[in-house]
């Protein structure tokens, strides 16, 4: 009976562990609400700790192209995800029209995009670390391997 009690606390430390791991990037969140009868609602959470993990399995021929586009750029992003993560929270981009709403903000470490318009509502957030990471990843993607 220890023995079964041992190996329960054990599972368990394991899995809090891991859900730690796991959590310790923070999260990306994606919800998209669309207006209109019988129109689709999409709610997703994900550890932004898995993003690095998923482009593991990506082949680098369908990452070429935006790893060719993306590397004139990095000086620039590795200088200015550091300064956004410095920086106080709060609006970045904020564009009114009539009918359309973008708001862009620092929030606790992360992007947040949100856009509201007549046929859709979307919200999505992303740890800045996370970012600077997976775009490092792409970046470094070989056509060749």
């Amino acid at each position: 009976m220890i023995f079964l009690a041992k190996l329960g606390i054990g599972a368990l430390g394991t899995a809090l562990v891991g859900a730690a791991a796991l959590s310790s990037e923070g999260f990306i969140y994606v919800n998209v609400l669309e207006h209109q009868p019988g129109g689709t609602h999409i709610n997703v959470l994900v550890p932004a700790a898995l993003v690095p993990a998923t482009l593991r399995f990506v082949p680098n021929h369908h990452l070429a192209k935006a790893s060719q586009q993306l590397r004139p750029y990095l000086p620039a992003i590795d200088a200015a995800i550091p300064a956004l993560n410095d920086s106080p929270d709060g609006v970045l981009v904020e564009v009114a029209d009539p009918g359309e709403h973008v708001l862009i903000t620092k929030r606790d470490g992360s992007i947040v995009v949100d856009v509201n318009d007549a046929g859709e509502t979307v919200h999505v957030s992303v740890p800045l670390r996370a970012a600077q990471s997976a775009i490092h990843q792409i970046a470094e993607a070989n056509p060749a391997d």
